[in-house]
This record gives C-alpha cells, structure tokens and sequence, in this order.
C-alpha cells in the first residue's frame, strides 16, 4: 500500500517524502483530492519494467497528462516574450 499525502506536504517536507519513498516504494501526491503524481523508488520502478508494467511509450507527455508542458507554458504567458528592442 502506497502512502497518500497532499502536494503542500510534499513540498513543504520534501526530504520526509523521499525518505517515505526509500522505505515503501512509492507515495502518491494528492492535490485538492485528485491524485496529481505518483514518485516511485528506482527499485520499484526496474521491477515494473522488467515486468513489462512500464513501457518507454508511456514516459512521453501527452500520452497520460492533460496537457503537453509546451501548451501549458504558453496558456500561462498573456503574450508571447518579444526581444528588448520590441516597441
């Protein structure tokens, strides 16, 4: 069984979190109660590709997240970055 904790615990007790993942294996990282992120030990994480669990397919971005980083950046930014010589 993984441990649950909220994303301000994580943040606010990162070295706890890594040293929970170090013991269990693997802690599950909720935000407003929506599961956000999974951090696996490397040890966890050889198991579930030797055992074909994990695939170099499912690593990309877009595949399971909402969204790409790169459309994330951009809905965040009013207006694209001009230069410094932009008028």
């Amino acid at each position: 069984m993984s441990k649950r904790i909220s994303a301000s615990d994580a943040k606010n007790n990162f070295g706890g979190v890594l040293e929970e993942i170090a013991v269990s294996g693997r802690v599950d990282i909720l935000k407003h109660g929506r599961l956000v992120a999974v951090m696996l030990s490397p040890r966890l994480l050889e198991s579930l590709e030797s055992a074909g669990a994990v695939v170099e397919q499912d690593r990309r971005w877009g595949k399971k997240h909402m969204i790409p980083p790169e459309s994330a950046r951009a809905a965040r930014m009013l207006s694209a970055p001009g230069g410094f010589d932009d008028d």
